[in-house]
């Protein structure tokens, strides 16, 4: 909370808003919630800010670039907000042992994907995805089973399941 504090002091908006929830469609019927936190108004243009808060492993290099370019999507539908002042603002740690660092990350910056290379990035996020809910819904059938063994309900989990 004191890097927020320190990059937000002495600013005063004309104007701070929630933004809206809303879900980018990445294919096979699933959506990537977009929720981002907050806009403002500053000096005549509006700010969009995304705080990033990994504690290692932050977004970098093609990831980002994804991220950037899947905002930049969700912003460009947007007419109230396609021309706003897009920026990260990373409070990651530079190592494990080392405590946050607060880094603004301008998006105009950010090379964007192409669409195709988007694309294949998505399509394995789906598979894997895809993969992941199977391999829990196979788990769940046989957690489920157990459960019928020993008199639970078979649509609630236990404690320690």
């Amino acid at each position: 909370m004191p890097l927020i504090r320190q990059h937000f002091d002495g600013i005063s908006p004309a104007f701070v808003q929630d933004v809206t929830r809303r879900l980018y469609p990445i294919g096979r019927g699933l959506a990537i919630p977009f929720d981002p936190p907050l806009i403002y108004g500053l000096n005549g243009e509006i700010h969009f800010p995304w705080f990033s808060f990994w504690r290692n492993n932050p977004l970098a290099a093609e990831r980002l670039s994804l991220f950037v370019t899947i905002v930049d999507d969700v912003l460009s539908q947007d007419p109230d907000l396609e021309d706003s002042r897009f920026v990260i603002l990373d409070f990651s740690a530079p190592s494990p042992k080392q405590p946050r660092e607060l880094s603004v990350v301008e998006a105009k910056l950010i090379p964007r994907l192409s669409d195709a290379r988007k694309s294949d990035m998505l399509s394995v996020f789906a598979e894997g995805y895809s993969g992941a809910v199977a391999e829990i819904r196979e788990a769940s059938v046989v957690d489920k089973g157990s459960a019928v063994d020993k008199g639970g309900d078979l649509n609630q989990l236990g404690l320690f399941d």
